[in-house]
Order: structure tokens, then C-alpha cells, then sequence
């Protein structure tokens, strides 16, 4: 009898092993599936963000920025001199223009999107996406499908996003996130 509670207790060891090494990648996917998660919904934000920034821009530079009227004041106290745009949520550059190329458009919805990524603090853009795991940072974001049609703007982002645990040879994820918006007139 003795001989059976031994055998069967080097057999709890080995379940044991495999359970918990199951255990574990379990844990690690599901930490690289939030990791995905969390870089898709903070990216979609960002992008519905600027989408809705950039179609107001029309009326904010035209209608209240430079009207000289009372609501000037009122939006000078809040966004502060419509010429220091350093934080990057407000341009008064009129990039709704017909005459605006396509490049001066990416740029524009580049340096937007970063400061609503970053939370205004462009110069920590890096090391966002760097947690998020987005490849090549900044160079890896391309907005070339980004366009203004008639009306509204499109805000267009593919991005790659590296595995935090590379299984199976895969090495990065391809994204694609989009948002679309009336310009304000």
C-alpha cells in the first residue's frame, strides 16, 4: 500500500507542472491581449479626437479666433493666444483650405493626434506609444488614408503593435483605426 501513495505522489508533481506551465502562458496571453486592447481604445480615442478637433478648426478660426468679438474673449481665456499652439490642440493654420496639400494635411493630423495621445505633452510621445508597443514610435504611425472629402474628414491610422510574448514567430499585429466627421462651417 505504501508503494501506490508514492507513485501517485510523483504523479501530483507532474500534473502539477503541466497545470501551472498552462497557468502561465494562459496569464501571459491574456496580459498581451490587454495590452492590445488597451493600445486599440486609447489610439480609437485619440483619433475620434482629432477628427472632431479638426472639424471645428473652420469655426474656431474663422468664426470665434479672429472675430475680435466678445467670444473671443471667452476663448482666449479658456485655449489661451490662438499663436502659441504649442500643446498642439489648436492650430490656427487653415488647413481646410483647397490649396493645402495632402502631406501638410498628414502632418497637421499627426501632430494633433500626438498631442491627444500624450495628453498635450508632445514630447513624451515616444515613450507612449512605446508602452503601447506601437513599432518604429512616431515613424510607425501613417495617417495616408487620411482625407478631406467634400464636407467631412477622415482620419485614417495604421499602426503595427508588437507581441509583448512573441509565440509562434508572430511579431507584430497590424491595426487599422478610422473615425469620420462633419466640418463645422
Amino acid at each position: 500500500m505504501s508503494k501506490r501513495i508514492r507513485s501517485e505522489e510523483g504523479l501530483l508533481s507532474i500534473e502539477a507542472c503541466v497545470s501551472v506551465t498552462i497557468f502561465i502562458f494562459l496569464m501571459l496571453f491574456l496580459y498581451g491581449f490587454f495590452v492590445v486592447f488597451e493600445t486599440r481604445n486609447a489610439i480609437g480615442h485619440a483619433v475620434l479626437s482629432t477628427t472632431n478637433s479638426l472639424a471645428i478648426d473652420k469655426v474656431e478660426n474663422t468664426g470665434l479666433g479672429k472675430s475680435g468679438t466678445y467670444i473671443q474673449l471667452f476663448y482666449k481665456g479658456i485655449y489661451g493666444d490662438l499663436n502659441e499652439t504649442s500643446n498642439g490642440f489648436l492650430d490656427i493654420s487653415e488647413w481646410y483650405d483647397k490649396s493645402v496639400t495632402a502631406a501638410e494635411l498628414q502632418e497637421e493630423i499627426k501632430s494633433r493626434f500626438c498631442a491627444y495621445l500624450a495628453g498635450g505633452d508632445t514630447t513624451t510621445i515616444d515613450k507612449v506609444l512605446k508602452k503601447y508597443h506601437v513599432v518604429d514610435g512616431v515613424e510607425g504611425l501613417d495617417f495616408s488614408k487620411s482625407k478631406v472629402s467634400g464636407d467631412k474628414i477622415y482620419v485614417v491610422v495604421h499602426y503595427k503593435i508588437e507581441y509583448e510574448y512573441k509565440v509562434f514567430n508572430w511579431d507584430s499585429l497590424e491595426l487599422e483605426q478610422s473615425a469620420c466627421s462633419r466640418i463645422w462651417k
